[in-house]
């Protein structure tokens, strides 16, 4: 069984004014237009609990256009872990004893046709009135050992071509809760699987910190 697990809320306060954001970041993510930012810069960062990985394939972004007449538009892509040395050792220092980071991007492909398709939803005066929104889903995740009765706690970061630099998106959020939150019935220790169950995975995110 696989859920949506709440990494999706990770960029939702960037254009749906999610609740978790701190107040010290809205200055910096006001600045950001889904219209017009760089999808080649974009990144997206996931702090989680060393013994919890995210999975290839796992970690996915939607676009999603409202015209002003009616109706929802929406382009879902995957995305790809970073593992380019050079910019892993430019980031800035997010990791702490026991966690793990793992940056996403945009592959060059998907980051043309999410540009077709935003140059499609918003540019010209006919789309004047359009909305849009930006959203991260991760749905494939496990776990190195048994869950404790302790918190799951992520936190997210993102980079635009606005921010120049990585905004803190939520801090130490309760994946436990909020997945209780969605529905009480989930038994996360189903819904995130041992990974010694999952040979054919590969997983990812940079060594955790000591």
């Amino acid at each position: 069984m696989r859920i949506a697990l709440p990494a999706r809320f990770l960029l939702c306060g960037l254009l749906a004014g999610c609740g978790h954001v701190p107040l010290a970041s809205l200055p910096k993510l006001s600045k950001v237009d889904i219209r017009t930012t760089d999808l080649a810069e974009l990144r997206a960062g996931i702090s989680l609990p060393a013994d919890i990985r995210t999975l290839p394939g796992g970690v996915t972004m939607t676009l999603v256009a409202l015209p002003k007449d009616g109706g929802r538009h929406e382009r879902k892509v995957v995305l790809e872990e970073v593992r380019d040395a050079a910019e892993l050792a430019k980031l800035p220092a997010v990791a702490s004893p026991g966690r793990r980071f793992t940056l996403f991007r945009l592959s060059r492909a998907d980051a043309a046709r999410l540009g077709a398709f935003r140059e499609e939803m918003f540019a010209g005066p006919q789309n004047s009135g359009n909305r849009g929104s930006l959203a991260l889903g991760a749905d494939k995740a496990c776990r190195l050992g048994e869950l404790s009765g302790k918190p799951i706690a992520m936190s997210g970061y993102l980079r635009t071509s606005e921010t120049q630099d990585y905004v803190l998106l939520m801090r130490d959020f309760d994946l436990k809760e909020a997945v209780r939150e969605v529905d009480p019935k989930v038994d996360l220790a189903t819904a995130i699987p041992p990974c010694d169950t999952m040979p054919e995975a590969k997983l990812s995110g940079s060594p955790a910190a000591p």
